[in-house]
């Protein structure tokens, strides 16, 4: 299916992001990398402020669908949340901003802090029951809620400032949240 031309303009500002700060972004070179006019691009994004806004949700949204993707493959609440939590490491690794800290931290910064409200409701709705499966939520230390926002810091820290051994964090997130992996002894 081909992209429509917002998503097109979207999934070139993010390529034209990486290793470029936002405030250093041009319109003009996010018109070229998307291959479309200048006045194609203002028409969809009369800003730049509303561009970023948008990429800004966009990435929220390919995160959503990817999760739930990954989420339906388990039926397991045990396996869902691992399967949740190796999501969102790695995809937090791949994102389009590799070095956030580094290229723009405070464009970083304000995307995460305007969508973690979202992000604790997507992924704690996404989730369930499979949040149960957490020691402290089954003992009713902590709500879902509660478990997921812990859940989404801990892997924007890794964001953030990556830990040199990703398994080795993931193994953390892991053990801290009481889930032993599929498979492991």
């Amino acid at each position: 299916m081909p992209m429509t031309t917002s998503a097109t303009i979207l999934e070139a500002t993010r390529q034209a992001m990486t290793g470029l700060a936002p405030e250093r972004l041009s319109m003009s070179a996010v018109a070229r990398a998307a291959g479309v006019s200048r006045p194609t691009l203002y028409r969809w994004f009369p800003t730049k402020e509303d561009l970023l806004a948008a990429v800004a949700a966009y990435e929220e949204e390919q995160f959503t669908a990817g999760l739930r993707e990954v989420i339906d493959l388990h039926p397991l609440p045990a396996e869902r949340l691992d399967a949740a939590l190796r999501y969102l490491v790695t995809y937090l690794e791949s994102s389009a901003f590799p070095e956030p800290i580094g290229d723009h931290p405070a464009f970083a910064l304000r995307w995460l802090a305007e969508g973690m409200p979202r992000q604790i409701d997507t992924f704690g709705d996404l989730l369930g029951d499979a949040l149960d499966t957490i020691p402290a939520v089954a003992a009713g230390e902590v709500s879902r809620r509660e478990a997921t926002e812990l859940l989404l810091r801990l892997a924007y820290s890794h964001f953030l400032i990556p830990h040199s051994d990703s398994e080795a964090f993931l193994e953390a997130i892991h053990g801290l949240a009481g889930v032993r992996p599929p498979n492991a002894p």
